[in-house]
């Protein structure tokens, strides 16, 4: 079995360091779904939830869905002490796993975003965590920000290009609801948990943009709860309750990889 090193590994179908064929659809095409988690320690979080949500994302999209047991293989030759491990599908039939060393520096590090009007494509499942990312990527680079929030065409917004969307208003956490038009964020799905156990008041209802938040954030595997430092050029920020928020979070996470 393969063990991890400094700079993390890669397996293509089980073999490490193997190449990806060059008309592979995922190449050529976008044509692939992926997971992104994180070990805390060596512990997965939530690896089985990762695992629904990468069938479900396949099954959407038409991507050969590999042997399970063959895929949690590469993701436990994969496993490390706080690695942050990528699961990709093409729809060649091809699977990829990488593991690199989490960046502790990006945890909670403040972003700059900007809002674009971008409503989900009916023949792109909004539900599925897809390759297609170039739009999102680009339109970051056009505003000059890390990430973009996606708009619905009421002003409403779904998600941001790489995570959820968490804000603060008058002391109540606020998130969009997710119903299909954005991907339902495993951590997204933790930290309303986190703000139960914290017995934060949660409201999960369509948010628009020009709220006028106390306290914004994004969260994703990789993030955690990182604060908007700016919207549109709009300076926000974190705050007491998000604090209050990544604690229990934290502790969560403690309890469930027995940290």
């Amino acid at each position: 079995m393969s063990t991890p090193t400094l700079s993390g590994i890669t397996l293509v179908n089980g073999v490490r360091d193997a190449g990806v064929p060059a008309d592979d659809l995922g190449l050529t095409r976008g044509w692939s779904v992926f997971e992104t988690l994180r070990t805390y320690g060596r512990t997965p979080f939530r690896l089985p939830q990762h695992l629904d949500r990468l069938k479900r994302s396949a099954e959407l999209l038409h991507v050969p869905m590999p042997n399970m047991d063959l895929l949690k293989e590469d993701i436990q030759a994969a496993i490390d002490t706080d690695v942050w491990i990528r699961i990709t599908l093409t729809a060649s039939g091809n699977r990829i796993v990488v593991s690199r060393r989490v960046d502790p520096a990006r945890i909670g590090r403040p972003i700059t975003v900007a809002s674009v009007i971008m409503p989900p494509s009916p023949h792109l499942p909004a539900a599925a965590k897809h390759g297609c990312r170039t739009p999102w990527i680009m339109a970051a680079r056009h505003h000059g920000t890390e990430e973009i929030f996606i708009l619905d065409d009421q002003r409403h917004i779904l998600e941001a290009n790489r995570s959820n969307v968490i804000a603060f208003v008058d002391g109540c956490l606020w998130t969009p609801p997710t119903q299909g038009q954005c991907l339902d964020g495993i951590t997204r799905q933790a930290m309303l948990q986190a703000a139960a156990d914290a017995n934060l008041p949660v409201r999960i209802a369509p948010l628009p943009v020009d709220t006028p938040f106390d306290e914004l954030y994004v969260c994703s595997s990789l993030k955690e709860l990182a604060p908007v430092a700016t919207l549109d050029g709009v300076k926000i920020g974190g705050g007491p309750q998000g604090k209050r928020l990544h604690a229990a979070f934290r502790a969560l996470v403690a309890k469930e990889s027995h940290n």
